[in-house]
């Protein structure tokens, strides 16, 4: 019992100069590289630019849809846009392929 009390005296004596500079090490670490850290705005900002490219590509996309989708509620005769649109979802026309009209 004699040696282990001293041991836990001079472990004791010692004890904050091995937790205060791990806990420091680990504070220092999660500040600069933790998931709200210094450097995480660096990728939290490439993934919203990555993200605001991706919204506008799909307003584009979007509008073009919605132009096509007014052309075919419209009353014109627009018979070309009316059978690319059936021959693509019916599946009878290739993208490749092109129709050409003889009046």
């Amino acid at each position: 019992m004699g040696i282990l009390g001293s041991y836990k005296n001079k472990i004791g004596k010692y004890y904050p100069f091995f937790i205060i500079p791990i806990i420091s090490l680990y504070i220092f670490i999660n500040i600069f590289d933790g998931n709200n850290g210094l450097l995480a705005h660096k990728y939290l900002d490439h993934e919203i630019n990555l993200l605001e490219q991706q919204i506008t590509s799909l307003q584009s996309a979007n509008s073009l849809l919605e132009i096509k989708i007014n052309s075919l509620k419209s009353s014109d005769t627009n018979t070309d846009l009316i059978d690319e649109h059936v021959r693509s979802v019916l599946g009878y026309g290739k993208a490749n392929e092109f129709t050409m009209y003889f009046q």
